[in-house]
Order: structure tokens, then sequence, then C-alpha cells
């Protein structure tokens, strides 16, 4: 190998671009043993750093001050590497779609996009009317995983209304049902988010001298119940029990209201009851001593609070301002009890409309008067 061989070999190890040219002549001298002693060894650099740059291999300095004038030839101090060729952009294949997937052929798609679509295509390609089926049989059918598609609701494609779950993947959603209970023959749900509660209300609600007052009681909470929501249309169908009233009562805090909130989009989207809030059981709740808690922006406890009728919005927006929450346990079994008379007609109980609430409300001890309670969380 010659003394430009051996520099060339060192170069092409070098990560920089810029390197010095005494590092290379110490691989030229290194690769054989006779050139450091050599007379010629200066001529032999120098025709070596010209191999380089005629192989295109190195460029090298254009300005004198690049250069050691101190012997004869001059030699380089440094060379550039030439800069690594850029990669060709690797272009994804083009991709015959269905008519149903024009969409695709027509944006900028990342590769998980087209690995995503590709078993989808076939799938209405070849059997456009496929029976609808769960998600998650339908994952397991394309991609051999039940789990590849249990979010697929929050792709960016579905999510812009390209992808549908119905009409390109011939599939549902089925999420885990909604706990629901038929007490009574009512047309009216009453959702709990509570453990604690749902097994109070259950236990008074179950007793309950007139049963035709009485309808269903289901527990739901968070994302479950939002989730869980259109589940209950299947068990009306079933027990041929529909509801035209459809109440929540959940925790007074950030994550109740936020919750009822979404809980009640959804129900709209499903074709269910506007969900309204269980105002007598919220107003007891009200006068129940509260429990510390960090304290909530003032304007995200007002829009939280609007889901509530204006005279319960208000006292909640100071609440949660103020650092205080109010939960379901606050306001214990035989407080719960007391609320309800046995003689008035049930629902209007609930929603607080009947004066007996209001007259069993004013039994309780006011909030005003009571210290809050519990340690912050």
């Amino acid at each position: 190998m010659t003394a430009a061989d051996h520099m060339a070999a060192f170069l092409a190890r070098q990560l920089r671009q810029r390197v010095d040219f005494d590092a290379l002549a110490g691989a030229a001298d290194a690769g054989d043993s006779s050139l450091p002693t050599s007379p010629r060894r200066r001529r032999i650099l120098a025709d070596a750093a010209r191999t380089l740059a005629h192989r295109g291999l190195a460029t090298l300095p254009k300005g004198s001050d690049g250069w050691d004038y101190s012997a004869d030839p001059p030699l380089p101090r440094w060379v550039k590497r030439p800069p690594a060729a850029r990669q060709p952009r690797r272009q994804h294949a083009t991709r015959a779609y269905v008519e149903q997937l024009h969409f695709a052929t027509t944006l900028r798609l990342t590769a998980d996009d087209h690995a995503l679509l590709g078993p989808i295509n076939a799938l209405l390609r070849d059997h456009p009317d496929a029976e609808i089926v769960p998600v998650a049989d339908r994952s397991y059918e394309l991609y051999g995983d039940e789990k590849r598609l249990k979010n697929i609701e929050r792709h960016h494609l579905v999510t812009k209304e390209l992808l549908d779950l119905t009409v390109h993947l011939r599939a549902r959603p089925t999420p885990a049902p909604l706990a629901m209970y038929e007490l009574g023959p009512a047309p009216w749900l009453l959702i709990v988010e509570n453990t604690a509660a749902f097994t109070s209300l259950r236990d008074i609600l179950g007793t309950w001298p007139d049963r035709s007052q009485v309808g269903w009681l289901g527990f739901g909470q968070g994302d479950h119940l939002i989730a869980s929501l259109p589940t209950a249309q299947a068990s009306f169908r079933e027990r041929d029990h529909f509801v035209d009233t459809l109440l929540l009562y959940a925790d007074l805090d950030l994550e109740g209201l936020c919750c009822a909130q979404k809980a009640s989009e959804r129900a709209r989207a499903v074709g269910l009851p506007p969900l309204q809030p269980a105002a007598g059981l919220y107003q007891a709740l009200l006068t129940r001593p509260p429990r510390t808690h960090p304290p909530v922006d003032a304007v995200d406890a007002h829009v939280a609070a609007t889901w509530l009728p204006p005279h319960l919005a208000a006292p909640v927006t100071q609440l949660l301002s103020d650092g205080l929450v109010l939960r379901h346990e606050a306001l214990p079994l035989p407080q719960l009890r007391s609320l309800f008379v046995p003689d008035t007609p049930l629902l209007p109980q609930i929603l607080g409309s009947a004066l007996p609430v209001t007259q069993a409300i004013s039994q309780l001890s006011p909030q005003s008067e009571l210290v809050p309670r519990g340690p912050s969380t």
C-alpha cells in the first residue's frame, strides 16, 4: 500500500470533517516503517495529499494560511473530508387504495399510517360488505393483535373524520358495560360515581314504599362512565324499560364536574336523554363539611360548574376556588336517608324540586358553620 492508501484508510475512519495533516502523515509513517527516515518523506507526503484530492477523498486548503511553507514542497496543515452524500429521501411505494380510502393518495402519510391502512384496504377490497364486528375482533383479524386498534378513536385519521370505524373498519367499539340495576319501572336512571353513595342509595331506593316511583340505578365514574354510557341503551331494550330522564350524582370536585360535562356530551351523541345533575342530592351535599384540596383557578372552576343549575354553580365555583371539595362520603347514609320523604313523589326529590327535600336540608348543619376537614390531596 502506498502512503496515499494508508492516509485514505485513516481518513475513512474519522468522524470530523476537518483532519490535521500531521495525523495523516502519522498514518503513512505507521504503514511504512521506512518512511519516517526517508529523505524523500516530505515529497512522498505532498504527492499523497494531491492523490487524495485527485481521488475526491479530501479537499486541500485554498488559502496560504492552510499550508506549511517551512520546507519544500509545502504541505497542507489540514485536509477536509468531502461531505457525506445525502441519502435520497425514501419514497413510499405507490399504493393502490380502494375508493373508500382515496384520501390516502392525496395526503402525506407516515409509514405507520400506511401500515394501519394496508390491511383495511385489503378488507374493503375483498369484503366491502363485511359484517360489523367488535373492534377487538377486527383488530385480531387484520393485524394478529387484538389490542392494535384499542385506541383507534384517538388516531388522527379518525379525529379528522377521514377514517371511520363503521364505514372503513366494519367494526364497532365494545366498551365495558355500565353497571345498572333495575329497581323499579319508573322511566329514569340515576348514575352514581362513588361506591359508598351507590350502596346507600341502593338500600334507600330498594325499600321505597311505592315501587312504581323507582327507576334504574347505575354506577360509573371517570373515563369508564363516558365510554360505557352507550351500553345503557342495550339494557333498556332488553328489559323493554326505557328512560326519559338521565341523572348523575358525582363528587363536587373538578374531576367529577369535568367528567359530568363529558358524559353529558357523550349521552347526547348517542341519543340518550340529556344528563342532568341530581340537584336535590347536591343541595344536601353543599350543607356538609368540605375537605381541603389544592385550589382551582377561578375560571376553570366556573367553567366546570356550568353543568350545574345556577343556584348550585355559584357556591360550587366558590368552593373549588377556595381550595375545598365535597365528596359523597360527606353525606353519609343516615343523612342521605333523611332527605327522602316516602309519601312524596321520589323523582322531584332527587331533582331538587320538591319542598320536603328543602325542608329536610334545612335540618342539616349549614356548610358555613362547619370547619373544613380532611387532609389536602
